[in-house]
C-alpha cells in the first residue's frame, strides 16, 4: 500500500445511465444503494489498495516463475494465470463483483506454453472470447490429452473460436445474463425485463447504453435472440410467444442483513447457521 499511498490515482467514472437510479432494475438499484456511503477519501484509498494488491500478485508470480527456473522446470511447464473476477472500484457507482460490466467481468487470461511451443507462441495478444470453461480443455490440448466430449469449453489455441460468449449470474430477483459478440455486449436483468447494450470498441468504459438507440436496434435484437437461445431450466419462463418478457420489476427494500453479508466466524467451512 505504501507504494501507492502518495500517488494521485484515477477516481471512479460513471455513465449517464448509472446516474438514473430510479430507472434501473432491482439488482442495480440494490448495488448502488449498498455502496453509496463511500466518501471520496475512502474511494481513493480503496483504489490505491486494489492497485497495491495487483502489484503484490505480480511479485508472487515472479516468485513462482523464479522457483520453476531455479528447479530446472520452467522450460517444460505451462503457465496460465487468470482471475475469477475483477472489481468495479466505484465505477458506475458500484463496487466489487457479480456484475457483467468490464471492470468486474473482463479479467486477465495469460498463457505461456513450454519452450518452443508455437501453438502458444510469445508476445501475442489474442482477442478471441474465452472463459473459465476453456482452461481445462486448453491445458489438456497442450499436454496432448484427449478432451472429453462432455466439456463445454474449447482450447484457447488453434483455429476454433466462438461467435459469442454467454454468461449468467444469480437466480430469481437478482438474475443477470450476458451475451458478448466481441464488440457488442448485451446485459440482461430479468427483473424488470431490462436490457443494456454497449459498444466496447467505441465505448470501452460502457458510459453509453445503446439499448434505446434506433441505430442499434438490429444489433440489440440479434444479441437478444442469441441470449434466448442460451436460456435453460427456469430461465425459459422468461420467454413467451418468442419474446423476452422476464420477471415483474420489484421495489428495492434493504434486508435486515443480520449476518453482515455472510461474515465468516472462527470456522471454515462454516457450520449451518440461521439468520442469513
Amino acid at each position: 500500500m505504501d507504494m501507492y499511498r502518495d500517488i494521485d490515482v484515477d477516481m471512479p467514472y460513471c455513465g449517464e445511465w448509472a446516474k438514473q437510479n430510479e430507472r434501473l432494475p432491482l439488482p442495480l438499484k440494490a448495488r448502488q444503494k449498498q455502496d453509496e456511503h463511500f466518501t471520496e477519501d475512502q474511494m481513493r484509498s480503496a483504489r490505491q489498495a486494489f492497485y497495491a494488491l495487483c502489484t503484490h500478485i505480480d511479485h508472487q508470480l515472479r516468485v513462482v516463475i523464479g522457483t520453476l527456473r531455479e528447479e530446472g522446470l520452467l522450460n517444460n511447464t505451462i503457465l496460465l494465470f487468470t482471475s475469477d473476477h475483477g472489481d468495479m472500484l466505484g465505477n458506475h457507482q458500484m463496487w466489487a463483483k457479480r456484475l457483467y460490466y468490464e471492470d468486474s467481468a473482463n479479467v486477465p487470461m495469460l498463457l505461456v506454453g513450454t519452450a518452443g511451443d508455437e501453438r502458444v507462441g510469445h508476445h501475442r495478444v489474442d482477442d478471441r472470447l474465452v472463459g473459465w470453461q476453456d482452461v481445462m480443455p486448453t491445458l489438456l490440448h497442450l499436454a496432448g490429452i484427449d478432451i472429453p466430449d462432455t466439456v463445454d469449453g474449447i482450447p484457447m489455441v488453434g483455429d476454433e473460436k466462438r461467435d459469442w460468449l454467454y454468461g449468467e449470474i444469480g437466480n430469481g430477483g437478482s438474475a443477470t445474463r450476458m451475451i458478448h459478440d466481441g464488440r457488442f455486449k448485451l446485459i440482461y436483468y430479468a427483473t424488470g425485463n431490462y436490457r443494456q447494450l454497449f459498444d466496447l470498441e467505441e465505448d470501452p468504459r460502457e458510459l453509453n447504453d445503446l439499448a434505446d438507440s434506433s441505430a442499434h436496434a438490429e444489433i440489440l435484437e440479434r444479441l437478444t435472440n442469441h441470449l434466448m437461445g442460451e436460456l435453460y431450466g427456469g430461465d425459459e419462463d422468461w420467454v413467451q410467444d418468442g419474446k423476452l418478457v422476464g420477471l415483474p420489476d420489484q421495489a428495492y427494500r434493504p434486508s435486515s442483513n443480520r449476518a453482515l453479508s455472510g461474515q465468516r466466524g472462527l470456522h471454515w467451512p462454516p457450520p449451518p447457521s440461521a439468520g442469513r
